[in-house]
């Protein structure tokens, strides 16, 4: 009999096997431009030695992966638990043609590797990913891009490497060898790659792909340090005694003190302007929204965020990156004295519509003891009022952004699902943000948890509301303006988060008027003085 007929009936039943076993499983589909999968028995073109010739995308995107090395790699059908892999020895990469993307929006990318004993070299720094231009030669400096396997070639247990992309270049991808010259070649396997044409706003996004792709490949999530609370919350709620400490803490077991920059009751008619910013004066917003003074008023004893609509303002290409800001006006607050760890809470209605409310705190900063520069963010919600399948949904995140001395956007989120829509009421959130840990707190219940091995220096803190289409849909026309209330924030300090935070980190951000503080001023005059 031809052996060569019987190896690729082999391969056609094993993938109807494998078809079979996954067909109920699919990544999630918005923006999806690309899926490499070893297990789709459309994805493989061997030649005629049963090595792979093309990794065909599955996505409907037709963004097939070339070998284009002189060697080609192995498709292994059970060597990734049991799983098929496309195993590479250092010698084999792909090659894709540029995604039809704006690149301007970003990507995300996902990719399933492992490192076997027998796999190890003295290699470092190999790549998963490389994407480089003629005016962009390094895949270490944005905007071209990598995902690497870190310094070393150990072995390595089956994981997921992913990272969010704000800003790319639109180039060829490589697979397994940096692009730049076809070094750093991958010595592992892959078995799944999975771009989107957009950079993840959420973590909510974030985790859907990684539970699609840990159930099929049967990957044991990583350990984080991470719990969110599940269910109702726990009858009786705390009960307010006592406004000057938190609603979780009412006896003060915390010896938590006044923190004054940072406390407003919002009772004097006006926004007080020593404490807070009208507008975001390092950023212009999310497009196409942009952050305007007008939809920020302090009113009945609330400080009020609206979204807004308003087409008779100029469309503008604030950073000359394509992204236009049309149409769409929202809100910023923010806080003018930085601040380094406390616990802070706040009494607050979400608005409703598809333009998020939202509650944070941001920073960047130089640690001069690590000889570091960090910037770091904190939302301690993020909600989407009436967006579709998101009226139910209290989402946390924690970034740790992509600076010269961090290769890598890391973020860690999670989401609390309410029994009750997050617009329906008032609802008392807080944040306890030590050098130990981060607590989330809602109603005065802790619901979520987190080991804090990354949220050190100073953060400023920031209410908002930003149109956010890619995950919570175009707000309605009939739902604007819509409205993000909070009746009061309070701000609270003890032994354990005092700090004198100025003798180690330096903040980066300026305290002086911006580009964008003066561009606000230019469309609504601030009527008290700055």
């Amino acid at each position: 009999m031809n052996l060569k007929f019987v190896y690729a009936l082999y391969l056609s039943l094993l993938f109807i096997s494998n078809a079979m076993a996954n067909e109920a499983l699919a990544p999630p589909q918005k923006g999806l431009i690309l899926e490499l999968d070893a297990s789709n028995d459309q994805s493989i073109e061997f030649d005629d030695d049963g090595k792979v010739k093309v990794w065909r995308d599955v996505s409907g995107s037709g963004n097939d992966a070339i070998v284009t090395s002189p060697e080609r790699p192995e498709w292994i059908a059970d060597g990734f638990n049991d799983e098929p892999t496309i195993r590479f020895s250092g010698k084999e990469w792909l090659e894709l043609s540029p995604l039809n993307n704006d690149n301007s929006r970003g990507y995300s990318i996902f990719v399933v590797f492992q490192r076997n004993e027998d796999q190890v070299s003295d290699v470092g720094w190999q790549r998963l990913i490389s994407s480089v231009d003629q005016n962009n030669p390094k895949d270490t400096k944005a905007p071209a891009f990598h995902i690497g396997t870190g310094k070393n070639s150990n072995a390595a247990e089956p994981r997921i490497e992913y990272d969010i992309l704000s800003n790319t270049i639109q180039a060829p991808i490589t697979i397994a060898a940096n692009q730049s010259n076809n070094n750093e070649r991958l010595h592992g396997d892959i078995s799944e790659v999975l771009i989107y044409d957009h950079s993840f706003l959420v973590y909510e996004q974030i985790d859907a792909v990684l539970t699609y792709l840990q159930e099929k490949w049967d990957i044991e999530p990583i350990p984080s340090g991470d719990w969110t609370f599940k269910g109702p919350l726990p009858k009786p709620l705390p009960e307010r005694i006592n406004n000057d400490y938190p609603l979780s803490d009412q006896d003060n077991e915390g010896d938590w003190e006044r923190f004054d920059p940072l406390w407003d009751e919002f009772n004097e008619g006006k926004l007080d302007t020593k404490k807070w910013w009208d507008h975001n004066p390092y950023w212009y917003g999310r497009a196409p929204a942009r952050f305007l003074a007008r939809n920020v008023r302090v009113h009945d004893g609330m400080l009020q965020l609206a979204m807004s609509k308003d087409p008779s303002l100029p469309e503008e290409d604030f950073y000359n990156s394509g992204t236009i800001y049309k149409d769409w006006v929202s809100a910023s607050v923010v806080g003018k004295t930085p601040v380094n760890y406390g616990y802070f809470e706040i009494r607050a209605k979400p608005m409703a519509s598809a333009g998020s409310s939202a509650w944070w705190f941001t920073g960047s900063s130089y640690d001069r003891e690590k000889n570091i520069d960090q910037r770091l963010e904190i939302d301690v919600f993020e909600i989407g009022g009436k967006a579709v399948d998101k009226e139910y949904s209290y989402n946390m995140n924690l970034h740790n952004f992509k600076t010269r001395d961090n290769p890598k956007h890391f973020s860690l989120g999670g989401t609390w699902k309410t029994p009750e829509r997050l617009i329906d009421r008032f609802w008392v959130f807080g944040l306890e943000w030590t050098p130990e840990v981060i607590n989330y707190y809602v109603d005065g219940v802790l619901v979520r948890k987190v080991d804090n091995s990354v949220w050190h220096g100073p953060q400023r803190m920031i209410f908002d509301s930003e149109t956010m289409f890619d995950w919570l849909g175009i707000p309605e026309d009939s739902h604007l303006p819509s409205i993000f209330e909070v009746d009061y924030v309070r701000s609270w300090k003890n032994t354990e988060t005092e700090g004198d935070w100025e003798f180690r980190y330096e903040i980066k951000e300026s305290s002086s008027p911006t580009a964008i503080t003066r561009y606000v001023r230019s469309i609504d005059p601030l009527k008290d003085t700055d």
